[in-house]
């Protein structure tokens, strides 16, 4: 694990066109941040899995070997969702004159969990990134600064390429017709015991593929897009049948009543009763 390190700049803010507020990564425990953080960040998921929240709407379901680009002051809260694993994730915060120009440019990779095919490359990266800032030294700065922007590049270039290759859902007609026969499958079947062995086989892909571009595709997992379904119909049967036991809710949507509290909870921050009486 690389500590939490906050970078002493050396009053070179205003000189450095990019320049490392914050490095580390570590076990990430739940965080929340309503005003966003002062720097644009690039997070890296080494292990385990976790989700962030977006401006308290978007869900981003981050797995392994997936990164994720945030803005500067994005308000975001991320949590582990596995309590039997730790998630390892790794960040770098950075700012300076070229930071926004540089997100403009990368700005539909922005607020997405990206599966990287050159992950391990940039974990390196960041862990040579983390000792070089750690040695201090104004010349470390310096060369940090050029790092960042050679990380950038990179995940521009990879992203880039694959797409321009085929590899991700983006331009290939014949993955997103896949994909669409399983969120069909996943609409039409929301509340049964419906396994992602089987969603994955009727799209004509193997568990991990499948799993790698719906999340390329939908920035979730296909569980946690089966739940967002589940936690808007129930919202719906809620304002449709005021009157209706949160036991019935529960049965309509497929779930255990219990899991279903949790669930609607963790979703919408109140139990379905409270949201009931709201």
């Amino acid at each position: 694990m690389l500590p939490f390190l906050l970078a002493e700049f050396a009053n070179l803010e205003q000189v450095l066109p990019l320049y490392v507020r914050v490095i580390g990564n570590h076990a990430q425990r739940h965080l929340t941040r309503p005003e966003g953080y002062p720097a644009h960040q690039l997070f890296l998921s080494r292990s385990g899995r976790g989700v962030f929240i977006i401006d308290g709407q978007q869900k981003i379901q981050m797995t392994k070997g997936t990164l994720l680009l945030m803005p500067a002051d994005t308000p975001h809260e991320y949590y582990s969702d596995d309590p039997n694993e730790e998630w390892d994730l790794g960040f770098i915060g950075f700012h300076g004159t070229a930071a926004s120009p540089m997100f403009a440019q990368m700005n539909e990779l922005l607020l997405t969990a990206l599966p990287v095919s050159n992950f391990n490359q940039l974990w390196e990266q960041l862990e040579s990134l983390w000792h070089l800032l750690h040695s201090s030294g104004e010349s470390a700065y310096w060369e940090a600064s050029r790092r960042v922007y050679g990380m950038l590049i990179s995940i521009l270039e990879n992203q880039y390429t694959d797409r321009r290759t085929g590899k991700t859902t983006i331009t290939s007609s014949q993955s997103n017709a896949a994909l669409q026969t399983a969120v069909k499958l996943i609409h039409d079947h929301y509340n049964e015991r419906l396994l992602m062995t089987n969603v994955a086989r009727a799209a004509g892909y193997s568990v991990q593929h499948f799993h790698r571009l719906f999340v390329a595709s939908f920035g979730m997992t296909p569980q946690q897009y089966m739940l967002q379904l589940r936690m808007r119909i129930a919202v719906q049967l809620f304002e449709d049948y005021p009157s209706m036991a949160v036991e019935k809710v529960a049965e309509r949507v497929g779930m255990d009543t219990s899991y279903f509290i949790r669930m609607f909870k963790r979703t919408y921050g109140t139990t379905p009763k409270q949201y009931m009486k709201k």
